[in-house]
């Protein structure tokens, strides 16, 4: 069995030796296929994929904020004040952890409001990310601490006056290698904090999580009515069976909190005798799909189907895969036609048509491997060399102030070759076969006959 294998790939080379033009087009077309379909991977591992510190999207929920919706179509959204993560969402059975953000979670956006400035001297600032939170946000969100440690929940209901901050800013006010913990930090308009902890810093690729400097949440600022606020939420639950239950609960405490305070309604007016009611659950889906969801909406109020999603990513899918796939059974057609007295040949002294199809498949396989290994190192190059460029197209611009930082977990992940060199294999693999199945089912005179 080894040597019939030897044998078939010694074929192939020489094959590729004597077509070097075929050959040539085949591996190049694989390659951009490899890489186009790489690059989409890696965009929507980054987006969907449990990476540093988001180890948990497969259970975290997101609620922008609170929704005011009208019968005659109108809609308002507005973010949470503190009153309304305690009353609403805190004391939850259904919730394991949860956390207001500054962040404007689950939109793949950073907001102006999260900008802010920290004094290193005297007419020297460094502009940071900023995020304001509790202690179970760190539970939430796996940060590795290189010193110290997050802030506890004590501290956070004591109002302590401390933060913590990712490596890279550290370094940028204390220098390199200077342990940052028991520093103070002076914020540009804001309390002087404490460090009490270093994190390893992660990439605005994750902008649910990405920050500078994390401090307890302040008193948020009260607009209008006592739960509307600047906060979004975000949290965990433990199962689908919880995020259902956790649907039906924030509908319920939504029909109570309108019965109780109708003015919650009056934040937003839309004319004439609308009637209005206030929606907690909008697009409330665990990370991935809540993704999928917001980012193929037109509006940040919109709403998108399942068919909708089927239909984007298809048509993503048949432009990278199945457009190369065709071109490639076009050119492997016309081989086979070239090839056809030789088969013929073949086939009058004795060979059988399982023997030669088996051979064009290994070909194909030589072919589609060498051409797998090009492509992959292409995207590799791509991705982080024109990382701004390539990814600034299917992430939120205002989040990439610089060239992201591009984890090794984002581009290596095994699973991205192995799914995508799949894919482009058994397409390969059927326009390989497929005409070559054809060209040897004709009688081995008209193939002979063939003009070659």
């Amino acid at each position: 069995m080894n040597n019939k294998v030897t044998m078939s790939i010694r074929q192939a080379l020489a094959m590729m030796r004597e077509e070097r033009l075929f050959s040539g087009i085949y591996i190049v077309g694989t390659a951009l296929a490899i890489a186009f379909t790489m690059v989409m991977a890696v965009v929507y591992y980054i987006k969907l994929a449990p990476i540093y510190p988001e180890r948990n999207r497969a259970r975290t929920v997101y609620f922008e904020g609170m929704c005011i919706e009208a019968d005659n179509g109108g809609r308002g959204q507005t973010g949470f004040s503190d009153q309304a993560y305690e009353e609403w969402f805190k004391n939850s059975p259904n919730i394991e952890y949860c956390s207001p953000t500054l962040l404007a979670a689950g939109t793949g956006k950073t907001l102006g409001k999260c900008h802010t400035f920290v004094v290193r001297g005297k007419d020297d600032y460094v502009d940071v990310v900023r995020n304001e939170v509790n202690a179970d946000y760190f539970k939430i969100y796996e940060y590795d601490f290189l010193s110290g440690s997050a802030f506890t929940s004590k501290e956070v209901d004591d109002n302590e006056k401390v933060c913590v901050i990712s490596d890279a800013l550290a370094e940028r006010l204390f220098g390199k290698g200077v342990d940052a913990v028991g520093k103070m930090v002076e914020m540009e308009s804001g309390p002087e904090v404490r460090v009490v902890g270093v994190f390893r810093g992660g990439s605005q690729l994750t902008p649910d999580s990405y920050a500078d400097i994390i401090y307890p949440l302040l008193n948020g600022v009260v607009m209008g009515t006592p739960y509307q606020g600047i906060y979004s939420i975000v949290a965990t639950v433990k199962d689908d069976d919880h995020l259902r239950a956790l649907k039906q609960e924030l509908d319920d405490v939504a029909a109570r909190t309108q019965q109780a305070h109708p003015e919650v309604l009056d934040m937003f007016s839309f004319g004439g005798d609308a009637k209005k009611k206030l929606v907690l659950t909008q697009d409330m889906d665990t990370h991935p799909m809540h993704v999928l969801k917001t980012e193929n909406r037109e509006g940040s109020l919109s709403t998108v189907s399942g068919w909708q999603l089927v239909k984007h990513y298809a048509g993503i899918i048949f432009v990278l895969l199945f457009v190369p796939a065709l071109n490639l059974c076009g050119i492997v057609a016309g081989r086979m036609e070239r090839r056809s007295a030789e088969m013929a040949v073949r086939k009058t002294f004795g060979a059988r048509r399982s023997t030669l199809l088996s051979q064009v498949v290994t070909e194909n396989l030589v072919l589609t491997t060498i051409g797998g290994i090009i492509g992959l190192v292409l995207s590799w190059l791509a991705i982080y060399g024109m990382r701004r460029e390539i990814l600034g197209m299917f992430f939120d611009n205002s989040t990439l102030t610089t060239a992201p930082i591009v984890e090794g977990e984002m581009l290596f992940a095994p699973s991205l070759f192995v799914g995508a060199f799949a894919a482009v294999l058994l397409l390969n693999l059927l326009a390989a076969v497929v005409p070559a199945w054809w060209s040897l089912r004709k009688p081995i005179v008209e193939s002979m006959m063939e003009k070659r």
